[in-house]
């Protein structure tokens, strides 16, 4: 991942010709500023003179100007620039405070100072009333900078070598100091291969903590001192690997239902040419954003994968990220994009089978709204945005929340970028946990049960599509449609289960046009059910529909012989465990007011 990363910031600073001093500004902690304080001096000869506070609007093009690189919470930043807490407070113990302490390194910088000290109490008053005249919406990280008038003309800091050689002096510490220790030494550099001096502290210094400096354990001969015998990356490449970072975080980081993830090509050859028009397609995702936020970023960057081909890989980081510290959760590697492809093209075969048509889905969950399943729930879902390149996650995410189970989502998704089996009866336990907790609460339209059952229907389908699951196919989906939804059903035991789910709701329809109410839904274990438990509640609904209707009409009749006929040639071949039992059970429960077992079949209540 190292590697992807410098091999980034390499190409892009040659790419965009940039100075040093641009990769280590903290352009993105800039993001939220929306105005600018300038300090703003004269330079008469050696005089530096006060001239007034200017505010002014924050544009991120003149990042370079504002020279912000941010230090210690309790010391200065890396240069004067600083964003404003508090006035009087930003104005002396870090805008005040950074030309005291670099005083004494340059007579300009001196000569600053004492201007400051001069006219202290003018520039703080004034610092005062300018700021609260900013009204409320772009008070929040008002930047305190200076700027220098030379012969009618606006000098910046980066204008002068001095602000930025201290800058990057101080930047480089980070690479190899540690509180009062220092990691660094004379060895092979972990990126460019040549013998140099190198440091130890480069990945954890740009938040790629995989090793802890600070702990002993995690350092040779635990000392922080000699961790740049384990990590060595000299200073040229440090730069390109934070460059890389700052890449990676600006075109390609993206938000995942709760989690944030970096996507990292490897380019196998023609690296140069490869990543170039990548970054041409980039650059227009980008220009295309300014303009319109109809097309989510994710959507965006899954059509460039669409026109690539396995001349490259990515590498997909899961992370979680805070002041302080930068975890990892989940790291997939090696992932192609004929793979992605493959991905992408199950999703759209699945969500365009006709059992998930807007007919079949009108008749399952009613004509107020238009389209496929997915369709449906993307245009209803409030918590995240579903897309055709990615409704599989979001559905994951349905089974697997946030809070309880991220760990197993992670999983999940790493063994479907990596293409390693499934574990289909874990996998079932998850939705089975839902559904039943659906059930707890069920009425007689069926909820947001309905909408879990159908989201599992989908994943089942599109991971036994991609062959993920241990032990082989579950549904040969192929065969799916509205009128010969038993085809998916290829064993006995499967057909029973899901032919007495459709029984049984017409059961509870029946009982429900007679008591407005469906008592028999709680005579049904909590969906907890088994071989036994299926062979009871067969008993159960067939005395039911007696006492409701003497006569059983012919459809009944004919669902009752195939559930009985399927139960004996499943009896001494059952394969099914509790989960499946119940997902089949409920999967007929939920279509039973729309099944019809053949055409013509009288569905008359």
């Amino acid at each position: 991942m190292l590697n992807g990363m410098y091999e980034l910031g390499k190409f892009w600073i040659h790419e965009e010709n940039m100075e040093k001093i641009e990769i280590v500004l903290d352009a993105n902690k800039l993001n939220n500023t929306k105005k600018v304080l300038f300090v703003d001096t004269i330079i008469d000869g050696n005089n530096i003179n006060y001239l007034k506070i200017t505010e002014e609007e924050f544009t991120l093009q003149k990042n370079i100007n504002y020279m912000y690189k941010k230090g210690s919470s309790n010391g200065t930043n890396l240069s004067p620039s600083s964003l404003i807490t508090e006035p009087e407070k930003t104005f002396n113990k870090k805008f005040f405070k950074w030309f005291k302490d670099n005083a004494k390194k340059d007579e300009f910088i001196n000569n600053i100072f004492l201007m400051l000290d001069e006219n202290k109490e003018k520039i703080m008053e004034e610092i005062i009333n300018v700021y609260d005249k900013i009204d409320s919406e772009n008070n929040r990280n008002v930047l305190l900078t200076i700027r220098f008038s030379l012969n009618e003309n606006f000098k910046y800091l980066n204008d002068y070598e001095i602000f930025k050689e201290i800058l990057l002096n101080k930047a480089n510490e980070k690479y190899y100091k540690l509180g009062s220790k220092k990691s660094k030494g004379t060895s092979k550099c972990y990126l460019c291969d040549k013998t140099t001096e190198v440091y130890g502290l480069v990945p954890s210094s740009i938040g790629l903590t995989f090793a802890t400096g600070d702990k002993p354990g995690n350092v040779p001969d635990f000392s922080v001192s000699n961790q740049w015998k384990q990590s060595s990356i000299c200073p040229s490449c440090a730069l390109y690997l934070e460059a890389g970072k700052k890449f990676v975080e600006k075109y390609l980081s993206f938000s995942e239902y709760g989690l944030r993830y970096y996507v990292i090509p490897m380019v196998f050859f023609n690296k140069e040419k490869v990543l170039e028009e990548i970054y041409d397609d980039l650059l227009d995702i980008e220009e295309h954003r300014k303009y319109s936020d109809v097309v989510s970023k994710e959507e965006e960057f899954a059509e460039i994968i669409e026109n690539l081909n396995d001349i490259l890989e990515f590498k997909f980081l899961y992370y979680e990220a805070s002041n302080s510290s930068f975890n990892i959760l989940g790291y997939v590697e090696s992932v192609l994009p004929s793979w992605l492809h493959k991905i992408y093209k199950e999703q759209h075969n699945t969500q365009n089978l006709p059992i998930f048509n807007e007919e079949h889905m009108n008749l399952i969950f009613g004509d107020k709204n238009v389209g496929n399943f997915i369709t449906r729930i993307t245009n209803q879902n409030k918590k995240y945005s579903l897309n055709q390149y990615n409704w599989y996650l979001g559905l994951l995410r349905d089974f697997f929340s946030f809070k309880n189970n991220n760990k197993y989502y992670i999983e999940l998704v790493n063994s479907i970028m990596n293409q390693t089996p499934i574990d289909y009866e874990f996998l079932l336990k998850q939705i089975m946990n839902e559904i039943r907790s659906n059930w707890r609460d069920y009425d007689n339209k069926g909820g947001i049960m309905r909408f879990n059952v159908f989201k599992a229907l989908h994943l089942i389908i599109f991971l036994d599509s991609l062959n993920l699951f241990n032990g082989g196919k579950k549904m040969p989906f192929e065969k799916m449609n509205e009128t010969e939804i038993l085809n998916m059903l290829e064993s006995p035991d499967k057909k029973a289960c899901f032919l007495l789910g459709v029984l049984t709701k017409k059961v509870t329809q029946i009982q429900y046009s007679k008591l407005e109410s469906t008592p028999f839904i709680n005579k049904l274990w909590g969906l907890n059910i088994d071989k036994d438990k299926l062979k009871q509640i067969y008993t159960m609904a067939i005395n039911k529909l007696t006492e409701y209707n003497p006569s059983n009409n012919y459809f009944y009749k004919e669902i009752e012989e195939e559930i009985t006929l399927n139960l004996i040639k499943a009896e001494n071949n059952w394969k099914l465990k509790k989960d499946e039992v119940s997902y089949y059970f409920v999967l007929g429960f939920t279509i039973g007011d729309t099944f019809e077992l053949k055409d013509g079949a009288d569905k008359n209540e």
